[in-house]
């Protein structure tokens, strides 16, 4: 993405959740700064996708980090600890009656069809770990 495009998108993900950027340009130029540094190695139309995932069911403005992990989440690029937390958090919702199918990457679906979702030890976890690093 470049810089242009970002300050674009900023705009947007600030406009989707009804906020305006800071006033003064010192202000403004940290947050670009900021969203620059953990956003500038993401297309704009993934992270404006990311985002609208996002806006469907969070109530306040994410920040940089959310939308980067929502991105890394749902195209399967997560580490095997993220994939773990995602793994319990999804087993978590599924037993609430809460899980959205659709926010589940494809190597993290695999992996769960491989392993189910019955796990929770550090034997378990080290098991979720190895079936992931194997599945493409």
């Amino acid at each position: 993405m470049t810089k242009d495009e970002l300050s674009n998108t900023v705009e947007t993900i600030y406009a989707m959740w009804n906020k305006e950027l800071p006033n003064t340009a010192d202000a403004k130029k940290k947050v670009y700064e900021a969203w620059w540094r953990l956003l500038k190695d993401i297309e704009q139309e993934q992270t404006l996708q990311a985002a609208d995932r996002l806006a469907l069911r969070e109530t306040f403005l994410p920040t940089p980090g959310t939308i980067k992990t929502e991105h890394l989440r749902t195209t399967g690029t997560l580490t095997p600890a993220e994939a773990w937390n995602e793994y319990l958090k999804i087993k978590d919702s599924i037993n609430n009656g809460t899980w959205d199918s659709t926010q589940i990457s494809p190597r993290l679906k695999t992996t769960i069809h491989k392993v189910g979702l019955n796990l929770h030890t550090n034997d378990d976890r080290r098991h979720f770990t190895e079936t992931y690093n194997t599945t493409q």
